[in-house]
């Protein structure tokens, strides 16, 4: 016997366009759900579906956003100008302000967990949390080496609630400083008090984000300015000693780097650059882009599903990086906002029939109904032409050849008339 949960249905909006710079991107462990920040007109957009559809959310501020992370489907954090920080507990249906004071800026935050979380400062300092951001404290570098007037800590990456790294690039004005600008700072804690530890300050390179898998073996990117060419460096003893890996002569000035495991990462950066490495950083190979603009930060829920935020541009995977597909995109300097979708899309289950029963309202015209797994793959299309008004169709748990599918969460799409509406539901069998 087959069991199904009924989720909430939400209602998305369709194909939109934005003359906007989305700087940061979070996506959740569930692999669904994704949000960007723009830059630009102060605004975070969610998907549920991984890029397919994106919706608004309400954020009380006129700081810009630099930055986004989210622990779960449900905790996230923005940061930005003047050290800005805002936080929502419930997937970002309402945002509400922890922090504004601190840095010129914060780049980039994260969190281990629901209370332990960092935001990099834009100066020699850092913002921290032990409580979710009920608090969050200043942490000021020490002078020297870290003198606060030309360093500008970007990116920062923590293993665990007392070990990260912090790393500086670009100062002053301008996207680099020519002569490099590179600096690498580990951070142990003890308490409400940190032990800043520099371990490598390079006269060559920028440094624009870092990415640690574990204690010992992490990753730098970054850039030399004068031949806009990218840069990588690896650790296998926690920062000791960095070593500078080779990458595709194609790989402009890198801006961010995201490793799923120890072998598998990818990194981005100026001119639509993508690269990929399976084996720690041995080899780097490039992945194709549809733009040629800077991608300014990467983020991956697994080996398959990763997301990019760039300039006017966010693109998403499925596969790891064989295919970069548009997710959307700014054109021009005006933004407008996005027309909701004036069709729904509700799941319920059946129990006497051992199926799950697919309500499609607001409709016109011919729709169709697709069914997608969890990873993304589309299982089954279901589809007639529509009397005006809702109708309802079901599907009996099986794909498209008629096997039957596993138990697990599952995305249905209704498309009619160039209108979007999805929602996901667990499919449950005995």
């Amino acid at each position: 016997m087959r069991r199904f949960l009924l989720l909430v249905p939400v209602l998305f909006f369709g194909a939109v366009s934005y003359g906007q710079v989305f700087h940061g991107v979070a996506v959740a462990p569930d692999g669904l759900d994704a949000w960007v920040v723009d830059i630009e007109s102060v605004a975070i957009y969610h998907s549920p579906d991984f890029g397919m559809n994106w919706e608004p959310q309400t954020i009380s501020t006129t700081r810009q956003l630099f930055g986004v992370f989210f622990v779960d489907e449900e905790h996230g954090w923005t940061c930005g100008e003047i050290g800005a920080i805002h936080a929502t507990t419930d997937g970002g249906l309402s945002w509400y302000r922890q922090n504004l004071g601190g840095p010129k800026f914060a780049s980039r935050i994260q969190f281990v967990d629901t209370l332990h979380g960092w935001a990099s400062g834009g100066t020699a300092m850092m913002l921290f949390t032990r409580d979710g951001g009920q608090q969050w404290r200043q942490d000021f570098f020490r002078n020297p080496p870290f003198p606060a007037e030309t360093v500008d800590f970007q990116g920062l990456s923590f293993v665990d609630a007392s070990t990260g790294w912090l790393v500086a690039g670009r100062y002053p004005e301008g996207d680099t400083f020519y002569g490099g600008q590179g600096y690498v700072a580990k951070v142990i804690a003890g308490g409400d008090t940190f032990q800043h530890i520099l371990q490598w300050k390079d006269s060559v390179y920028d440094f624009f984000d870092v990415d640690f898998v574990d204690s010992m073996n992490g990753w730098v990117v970054g850039g030399e300015d004068i031949h806009d060419a990218g840069a990588v460096f690896h650790t296998t003893n926690g920062g000791i000693d960095w070593t500078q890996q080779t990458v595709p002569a194609s790989a402009h000035y890198l801006r961010a780097v995201d490793f799923v495991s120890p072998n598998q990462g990818w990194a981005c950066g100026r001119n639509g650059t993508i690269i990929h490495t399976s084996d720690r950083g041995q080899t780097w190979e490039s992945q194709f882009c549809i733009a040629d603009t800077t991608l300014f930060d990467i983020q991956f829920a697994d080996s398959l599903r990763g997301m990019i935020a760039g300039n006017t541009i966010v693109l998403y995977t499925t596969d790891g990086g064989g295919q970069w597909v548009r997710g959307f995109s700014g054109v021009g300097e005006s933004a407008r906002p996005a027309l909701r979708s004036h069709v729904s899309l509700v799941v319920a289950s059946s129990p006497a029939t051992n199926r799950v029963r697919l309500e499609a309202g607001g409709l016109t015209r011919a729709y169709h109904i697709s069914v997608y797994d969890a990873a993304g793959r589309r299982v089954r299309v279901l589809g007639r032409s529509a009397r005006a008004g809702s109708e309802q169709v079901e599907w009996d748990g099986r794909d498209a050849s008629g096997r039957s599918v596993q138990s697990g969460l599952y995305l249905a799409r209704l498309e009619a008339g160039g209108q979007v509406a999805t929602t996901r539901f667990v499919f449950l069998k005995e």
